[in-house]
């Protein structure tokens, strides 16, 4: 298993339970391998949204690197509030494939790639 990756994952964890704005979270899925590790967790919002997660990210020259992820945002009916992720399906977009798809079904570019910290952080200054 990998240090820093273990390191990382914790880190997110702890953030979670320190963040006035999670009330609970389950870790559906975490992997961690000499190389890389997977994360999914959904959270429960204070406001009863819910934001369901996955990482797959490698470690490099000791750095946690984040390959792959989503982050879904959805109101109490399951209806989506935002998403961000990097599936390789707007090649148009700037910043290709970083992008946010909004509830009107806007697609935007990010400028830089979001983690679990920014997104939890980005909703907590909307809600």
């Amino acid at each position: 298993m990998n240090k820093i990756i273990i390191r990382y994952f914790d880190e997110i964890e702890t953030c979670f339970i320190q963040n006035e704005i999670v009330v609970s979270y389950k870790i559906i899925r975490k992997e961690i391998t000499p190389f890389g590790g997977k994360l999914r967790v959904k959270i429960c919002l204070n406001n009863n949204e819910i934001l369901e997660f996955f990482n797959y990210v490698t470690e490099v020259d000791g750095n946690v690197q984040l390959s792959k992820y989503s982050f879904h945002w959805q109101d109490a009916q399951g209806n989506l509030k935002r998403r961000w992720d990097n599936a390789p399906h707007h090649p148009e977009l700037s910043n290709y494939p970083h992008h946010v798809h909004f509830e009107n079904n806007n697609v935007q570019g990010m400028v830089k790639m979001p983690d679990i910290f920014y997104v939890l952080e980005h909703i907590k200054d909307i809600i």
